[in-house]
């Protein structure tokens, strides 16, 4: 594991190591309630059928043998 200020140097298997957040801003109540976070960094827009077209791509990338095989 890279040298990270974050994480244990010593990392340990089914740990979770989770950094430090440091809230910078908020959003006001009525635009949290809207985006579901009052964290704009854990906002991440709903798009419709977005995780579909991900399974089809990735479908299609197997189907051609372009699969990732680790080294």
């Amino acid at each position: 594991m890279q040298d990270n200020k974050f994480f244990s140097s010593n990392p340990m298997f089914g740990h979770a190591y989770v950094p430090i957040q440091v809230m910078k801003k908020i959003y006001f109540p009525e635009e949290s309630l809207e985006k579901g976070t009052a964290f704009p960094e854990l906002y991440n827009q709903y798009r419709p059928l977005e995780s579909m077209e991900a399974i089809r791509f990735l479908k299609d990338y197997k189907e051609r043998s372009c699969a990732y095989e680790p080294r």
